[in-house]
């Protein structure tokens, strides 16, 4: 695994997704804090779980990398990881490992009287790809949907894909490139699809499957 220096700093939304990466903190990995790095074993920089969301991620990785700042800890990248839902007619499937290189937010605006939406802008963009490690150059392109109300709904879905021209949905990765961007900390975003963003089937998930391709791509190359 070629990655640009010791410190690097893998952010994970959940327990789970960090438990997937590092299966030798599985059984401590539910009573992580998010205001606390994890230092890996053998020099592999630094893991964090910040929380589902737009304002968990945000908050908690700003504190993060200010906190690493004063200790002295110079953090020279962040690997956000974890998995996503694509929307369909994009030419991406279920397992799919992909790097999202920009980022909305997908339903910060207002509704007018009409029941239209008019979003506000949001765009952000991660660290050019040609500075992420030479395995993950490699990875489909895609541009993110981030989203607090997951789709459940044909309908939304196709919306949403349409009016954003997005590939791909989550609930963080807007929130960790804006915070990346704001304490000048390289970003990179690789996630796993696990299911459509489309008519919400639970059962057609395929989560620990998502979880096992993305460690298999970031942290083997393959």
């Amino acid at each position: 695994m070629d990655f640009p220096g010791r410190d690097q700093l893998f952010a994970f939304a959940t327990p789970a997704e960090f438990a997937s990466f590092f299966p030798e903190y599985a059984d401590t990995a539910d009573g992580v804090v998010s205001d606390k790095l994890i230092e890996l074993s053998d020099g592999r920089g630094y893991a964090c779980v910040l929380g589902i969301g737009i304002l968990n991620f945000a908050t908690n990785l700003t504190f993060l990398l200010g906190d690493a700042k004063r200790r002295g800890i110079s953090i020279s990248a962040v690997f956000i990881l974890g998995v996503c839902g694509a929307y369909p007619g994009r030419g991406i499937d279920v397992l799919d490992v992909v790097r999202v290189d920009a980022e909305s937010v997908g339903d910060m605006g207002y509704q007018d009287r009409d029941g239209s939406f008019y979003p506000f802008p949001s765009s952000v963009r991660a660290t050019a790809p040609e500075h992420a490690p030479a395995h993950l150059q490699k990875l489909k392109s895609v541009v993110g949907l981030t989203v607090n109300r997951c789709t459940g709904t044909e309908e939304l879905g196709l919306s949403r894909s349409r009016m954003f021209d997005a590939d791909i949905e989550n609930m963080e990765g807007a929130a960790g490139i804006a915070a990346c961007m704001a304490c000048r900390v390289p970003v990179f975003e690789i996630r796993a699809v696990s299911n459509m963003a489309t008519t919400r089937d639970r059962e057609s998930w395929k989560f620990n499957e998502a979880l096992a391709a993305l460690r298999k791509c970031v942290m083997c190359g393959e």
